[in-house]
């Protein structure tokens, strides 16, 4: 199964995915040929790619799926080993110490703010922020539990969006606090939320209602 896709900015032809059974897989010829990262990661249920923004050179990972699956051989969700940094364009990755704890067993998204500066963590703990590249991390106690999605606005760093089973919440502070966001229909499932590239202030929702 496939959770991610990063494009690298600037160059479509250098692509990532992230499998949860399979590790990261890369192509540098925009997808007509395919290979594995590294077979020998600590972890290879990968679930979120992100390159930063400001230095391509700069990738995360994040491992664990926090979501059932349900797939007839695993019935359950499958534990990670927290997040892996490269810099190198995703060519060699490192565990991140700070991340190697329960906290970080399923970590559903990683988002990056636009200046590459503040790295959101999205998982079954909470939202975890980062501004030193991931070395430290802070909890964000205004949006506890689990968490299924962040993102950044791709052209504001003070607005972010994220959402958890039922409900999705929205910041204007760089994610240090949330806000209710306001939905007419009722929602008891899954949550997936994505900004409009072509206008930011647009917001989706893809939402699970019947399983």
């Amino acid at each position: 199964r496939i959770r991610s896709i990063a494009i690298q900015p600037g160059n479509a032809s250098n692509m990532f995915v992230g499998s949860v059974s399979g590790g990261i897989w890369r192509t540098s010829n925009a997808g007509a040929s395919w290979f594995p990262v590294n077979d020998f990661m600590a972890n290879l249920a990968v679930s979120t790619i992100v390159i930063n923004p400001a230095d391509n050179n700069i990738m995360f990972a994040g491992t664990g799926e926090g979501f059932a699956n349900n797939s007839g051989i695993f019935s359950d969700f499958i534990q990670g080993s927290g997040i892996f940094r490269s810099g190198d364009q995703g060519v060699t990755w490192t565990q991140l110490a700070a991340t190697n704890n329960a906290n970080f067993n399923f970590v559903n998204r990683l988002a990056i703010s636009p200046n590459g500066a503040t790295l959101l963590a999205a998982t079954n703990s909470g939202i975890w922020s980062s501004t030193n590249s991931g070395t430290t991390w802070n909890l964000l106690p205004s949006f506890a539990g689990t968490i299924q999605d962040v993102d950044f606005n791709p052209t504001d760093g003070s607005k972010a969006i994220a959402a958890r089973p039922g409900a999705a919440r929205y910041s204007i502070d760089g994610g240090q606090t949330w806000l209710n966001a306001n939905f007419n229909f009722a929602i008891t499932g899954r949550v997936e939320l994505a900004y409009a590239p072509s206008n930011p202030a647009i917001v989706y929702a893809s939402v699970d209602d019947n399983n």
